[in-house]
């Protein structure tokens, strides 16, 4: 994979920006360190959703600058929404629009805010960008395949959900996401992903089955 100054729309050369996002990324650690974050919503999963950000952005010639900063950002609010009921996106953009005039960096405020406000499944924003919609196509990616097994069952644990609530997660956002990908390339990911997924939940339907104890009563007789 290679980046070059075309990749970037903001920053005048490839060492400015690394030195930026090494700061992003500090900051962005510390603020959920702040927290007893959840693991569905970690800051492992905002370093998964970044790298995909990467390579789609590499990929799809978008503004490197712009769509990884919304990536570090985009779910710094998560802790603070557990807290106050307020939408992570908004909170999240409020925070990274601070930190980048702190940083000098307001000329970034307009396109990473719309991107971090625009990726939230839930808030059902239209994502205008390319930036913003490989972004929300990342975010999405990372709830399927085996990572999306796993968070569906981090989640399902938070929440305090039993097997048949969570089962029907699936069914109300994970299977549907590759529809709702922007790009051929994300989703065909998305797919791809999607068929673990399938087949989890034919397992899961199998367990849900065998839970009733109907079930149970028939074989007595």
């Amino acid at each position: 994979m290679k980046i070059n100054k075309q990749n970037l729309r903001f920053f005048k050369n490839l060492t400015d920006f690394n030195h930026f996002i090494i700061k992003v990324h500090e900051f962005v650690r510390q603020q959920f360190l702040q927290y007893e974050s959840k693991s569905s919503h970690s800051l492992e999963h905002t370093i998964r959703v970044a790298n995909l950000c990467l390579e789609l952005g590499v990929q799809l010639d978008a503004a490197l600058d712009v769509v990884l900063t919304a990536a570090l950002f985009h779910d710094v609010g998560r802790p603070i929404e557990e807290l106050t009921g307020k939408c992570h996106a908004e909170i999240s953009a409020e925070i990274a629009r601070e930190f980048l005039e702190r940083e000098l960096r307001s000329e970034l405020i307009s396109d990473v805010g719309d991107a971090i406000n625009s990726h939230r499944f839930s808030k059902k924003t239209e994502a205008t960008t390319k930036e913003s919609r490989i972004l929300k196509d990342a975010d999405a990616i990372d709830a399927l395949g085996a990572v999306g097994i796993y968070r569906t069952i981090s989640y399902s644990a938070e929440k305090g959900l039993n097997l048949e609530e969570a089962r029907k997660h699936f069914d109300a956002k994970l299977l549907k996401l590759p529809s709702l990908m922007h790009f051929p390339i994300t989703k065909e990911i998305a797919e791809r992903e999607c068929e673990i997924l399938l087949k989890f939940v034919e397992e899961l339907d199998i367990g849900i089955y065998h839970s009733k104890f109907e079930l149970f009563l028939d074989k007595l007789v």
